[in-house]
């Protein structure tokens, strides 16, 4: 009915009615109904009222949400050809579709992009890749991107360590990686859960225990 109400807005009236046809496509990416959202996006660009940031990251996250990358992609490169400049948010739902799908090479290829548009990323950026990396078992990939988050101002917060740390012990057994991490935790005042420092605790001592064995 909201739709149906917008095609009764004059041309004049329609020119500044940014609001309601904001709603709409809000409402619309709710429902999930990405054609709807992106085809009311395309005529607001045609027609009129012109779309700005908001409304493209709407449509960009309603798309990215339901695994439709590739179109999140071109109305991120069709809001650029506007004159609009993406916003971190903009790369980033997009980058966490990739990267859960474990398409990293895909979700890194938009890192570089945000880079050379944004001075200073936010940490949700590198957490979602961070977390692909675990993921996929690329651990070394995953520290780097973990002493990179420092170049661009963003400091790692207990999530990012722990879910690394976890990971290394789980799946790689790698205690003395995590060993270090926790030092490099504890040197920024940040304190692992008592769980996770646990975990490394068993690693190392099954791996002493193991050597004590087979001596």
């Amino acid at each position: 009915m909201a739709q149906g109400m917008l095609v009764d807005f004059s041309s004049e009236v329609r020119k500044n009615a940014i609001r309601p046809f904001s709603w709409v496509v809000r409402g619309l990416c709710r429902k999930q109904d990405t054609k709807g959202a992106k085809s009311l996006l395309l005529e607001m660009i045609e027609k009129g009222p012109p779309p700005g940031n908001a409304v493209f990251n709407s449509v960009i996250n309603c798309l990215s949400k339901s695994g439709n990358l590739e179109d999140a992609k071109e109305i991120l490169k069709l809001m650029e050809s506007r004159g609009l400049k993406p916003d971190v948010y903009s790369y980033s739902v997009i980058m966490s579709g990739y990267a859960k799908g474990g398409s990293m090479q895909e979700a890194c290829k938009l890192l570089l992009e945000a880079k050379k548009s944004h001075q200073k990323l936010c940490p949700v950026t590198f957490h979602t890749l961070i977390r692909g990396y675990c993921k996929l078992g690329e651990f070394n990939e995953a520290l780097k991107l973990l002493t990179e988050m420092k170049d661009y101002g963003v400091e790692a917060n207990v999530d990012e360590y722990n879910k690394l740390i976890q990971t290394l012990c789980l799946r790689a057994l790698d205690w003395k990686t995590s060993e270090k991490l926790l030092e490099e935790m504890q040197g920024k005042g940040l304190y692992l859960p008592g769980i996770t420092r646990g975990l490394i605790r068993a690693v190392k001592e099954l791996e002493v225990g193991t050597r004590s064995c087979d001596i």
